[in-house]
């Protein structure tokens, strides 16, 4: 059974057919509250359903890298249906065999006809019966929205001028209120608060999927993001298995990690605990400029029977007591170079 399966077991009966959804986001919204809001919103849109968000909040500047950030409205769409009530003050009286308690004697039938885009209601007074409104006052009830889900907020208050001038669109409307804050009041028809939880994009890691719902790259990327800021980048010591188990569910799926310029300056998962030791090279030492290889010399054919190495021949050594004189330097006598005849019988 997933986490959230006991609380969320009638809502999954209802969400098939409800076609027209919006969410409210706290008026005190930050990345996590936002990145939560709008992943489910992107889900549900997937899911083939209409999707309004709305905050009282003001979108700043650090949020503007989440998906769909720019669907989210500081006033409730208009046009999104409900009721238009005109109510006729002073025509009923009191009666305790009507339902209500109450009775317009006067009045037998009502019809309506369009005509010039005007629209003519047409009241039948009975013979001999007075009808005249004191006062007719024109109200909503009801916003046309099939289900209503608040995001962050304790209360319904804290959704600031989203309820506080919109609160006929609240009024009979089922709410699915999520939140992770022990100070909420439980408001909703079905209540998701699980003050366990790290961050409301944690919990939506869990509640997407349990809903049906499609569960993709930037839903993922969303939720990823607002685990990052609610726990300053994976570092708060309340973290617990749940937290890493949740963002690599959201990393398996196509999400993404929040960007260097998407993490404030100075914080960050120290992982250096874990990193492998840098080595650092050893530099053999400079050879002597000063020294010299000795030339090689080529072997002998004769070095392995113990003769000379060198192919040249070895240079005579001079007689003992004497010193070896170069050619160039013996003086040839007069007559070396003189033809000689040699006569038979000469020694």
């Amino acid at each position: 059974m997933a986490k959230y399966d006991s609380q969320i077991a009638q809502l999954k009966n209802t969400l098939p057919g409800a076609k027209n959804i919006l969410i409210a986001v706290s008026a005190q919204a930050n990345i996590d509250k936002l990145a939560a809001a709008l992943a489910l919103s992107l889900s549900l849109q997937a899911g083939q359903k209409q999707v309004s968000v709305v905050s009282d909040a003001t979108i700043q500047v650090a949020e503007a890298h989440l998906f769909n950030i720019d669907q989210v409205q500081k006033t409730l769409p208009g046009g999104s249906g409900g009721d238009f009530i005109l109510t006729l003050e002073g025509v009923a009286v009191p009666d305790t065999d009507s339902e209500t308690g109450w009775k317009v004697p006067a009045l037998s039938t009502m019809d309506y006809v369009a005509e010039n885009n005007n629209l003519n209601l047409i009241f039948h007074v009975m013979p001999g019966q007075t009808f005249q409104p004191t006062a007719v006052v024109p109200r909503s009830q009801g916003s046309g929205y099939n289900l209503i889900i608040t995001v962050g907020a304790p209360d319904l208050n804290s959704l600031g001028a989203i309820y506080s001038q919109n609160q006929s669109a609240f009024s009979g409307v089922p709410t699915l209120n999520i939140d992770n804050q022990t100070t909420n009041t439980g408001f909703g028809q079905t209540n998701v608060v699980d003050p366990s939880a790290s961050s409301l994009s944690e919990i939506l890691v869990d509640l997407i999927p349990s809903l049906g719902l499609p569960f993709e790259g930037d839903i993922a990327s969303n939720l990823v993001a607002g685990i990052f800021s609610a726990t300053s980048n994976l570092t708060n010591p309340s973290l617990n298995a749940d937290t890493f188990m949740a963002v690599a569910n959201c990393l398996r799926v196509g999400g993404r990690k929040p960007a260097a310029n998407e993490v404030p300056a100075g914080q960050g998962l120290d992982l250096s605990g874990i990193m492998p030791k840098e080595v650092t090279p050893q530099v053999e030492p400079a050879m002597d400029s000063t020294f010299t290889n000795p030339p090689v010399v080529p072997a002998s054919p004769n070095a392995s029977l113990g003769g000379p190495t060198s192919t040249q021949p070895l240079a005579p050594e001079a007689p003992r007591g004497e010193s070896m004189v170069a050619d160039s330097e013996i003086e040839a006598e007069p007559d070396w170079l003189t033809p000689k005849i040699f006569k038979a019988g000469q020694g």
